[in-house]
């Protein structure tokens, strides 16, 4: 209902406005360019930055809200600008013609945006309006916290997470009466990114792909606000191909997405490799492991989520996985870049959600199970190296 909603108001803005939008197959997308809107975006990490970039060179005012003082110093010092290095130029299949052999590509810097330490007391800041999650999932609950208070009922917030839960985990958290919710929406991000090891505000975007936001239905029919409308037209012009659906379409997009995640994450961080190792033409040994990877998650989906079976079967999701590696295969999971640094990982979000959500439906997931320990295991041996006893 109030995906409906927010369609209507958004093709009743068009005409007040004047504006051409495309609505198809649930899309929508702006003929013209859009009014500034202040945005927040909390999460410096690479796909924050690109985001970040990108609303910024929209011409909307942005302010980046990070971890620290210290960060907002740094942040200062370096000239309050953001570097994104697009790599997937490389890959294009016309643009890397102008590009000579071994030549680097130049960083397209964007100026001009503010920052605030999360912790500074809210009544020292102002309320916010349009706000953009781009934190790792097991960081955002904390994040969310600190500026929990700086959001009201006219306030929207973005979620661009892997995994899923964090929306239901924010809920239960912070949202337990109806009183004052902003509205939400739910991205999911296909564009290959990495920040940089030597510059923390620079990102590398290395892969291009697309990405698809919908607004979580919410409990009052009221609408959407005014600030939901405002930042999915920020979002849609940029340039990444950005789509607006249904939330019943996302749905099945994220869980196909989480089922990619479930099996290609964990198994390049333990196995260390990059995502083309595990495609079942190149090795043929990995071909028993997808298919029973995706079996099994396609029994835990057919439980919690039978109206969804004929579109997650075993068979479509490991066609789905498959691709995915296949277009990724170059590609280092963010799993494995976690695990490599020494840094906590999203797995709770991912196969521990699948785990929850077998335990849940009276599921064995014994696949899932095992990857989820692996992993944990991962992370207290890094933590023990980097804090002996």
């Amino acid at each position: 209902m109030a995906a409906v909603v927010l369609a209507e108001q958004w093709q009743r803005r068009a005409a007040v406005l004047g504006r051409r939008y495309i609505y198809s197959r649930g899309t929508m997308s702006a003929g013209t360019g859009s009014a500034t809107s202040h945005i927040h975006v909390l999460g410096a990490g690479a796909v924050g930055l690109l985001f970040a970039a990108h609303l910024r060179q929209a011409g909307h005012p942005i302010t980046l809200l990070l971890r620290s003082q210290a960060a907002v110093d740094r942040f200062e010092r370096q000239g309050s600008r953001i570097s994104v290095i697009n790599d997937w130029v490389r890959a294009h299949p016309s643009r890397r013609l102008l590009l000579q052999p071994g030549e680097d590509i130049t960083p397209c810097a964007v100026g001009g945006i503010q920052a605030e330490d999360i912790h500074t007391e809210n009544d020292r800041q102002g309320v916010i309006s349009k706000l953009v999650v781009a934190t790792k999932a097991q960081d955002t609950l904390q994040a969310f916290g600190r500026v929990r208070m700086r959001l009201g009922a006219q306030s929207t917030v973005v979620l661009l997470q892997n995994g899923m839960g964090v929306f239901e985990a924010i809920q239960r958290e912070f949202y337990t009466q109806p009183d004052n919710v902003p509205a939400f929406i739910v991205g999911t991000n296909a564009h290959g990114c990495l920040r940089s090891c030597s510059d923390e505000f620079v990102t590398r975007h290395t892969a291009m792909g697309s990405c698809t936001f919908a607004t979580r239905p919410a409990p009052a029919a009221c609408g959407a606000p005014d600030s939901a409308l405002e930042l999915l037209t920020a979002l849609t012009e940029l340039p990444l191909d950005v789509a607006v659906v249904n939330w019943s379409d996302l749905h099945v997009q994220l869980l196909l997405k989480l089922a990619a995640n479930a099996v290609i994450n964990p198994a390049t961080a333990l196995a260390g490799c990059h995502n083309g190792l595990l495609s079942p033409h190149d090795a043929p040994t990995m071909s028993g492991f997808m298919a029973l990877a995706c079996a099994e998650i396609a029994a835990i989906y057919a439980r919690a989520h039978p109206h969804l079976h004929g579109e997650l079967s075993a068979h479509a999701i490991e066609e789905y996985v498959t691709r995915i590696v296949h277009v990724t295969a170059q590609n280092r999971s963010s799993m494995l870049q976690d695990v490599a640094s020494g840094r906590p990982t999203e797995v709770d979000w991912i196969n521990g959600h699948l785990v929850r959500l077998a335990h849940q439906h009276g599921v064995s997931a014994p696949i899932n199970t095992a990857l989820l320990a692996l992993i944990k295991l991962r992370e207290a041996a890094s933590e023990e190296r980097q804090n002996p006893s």
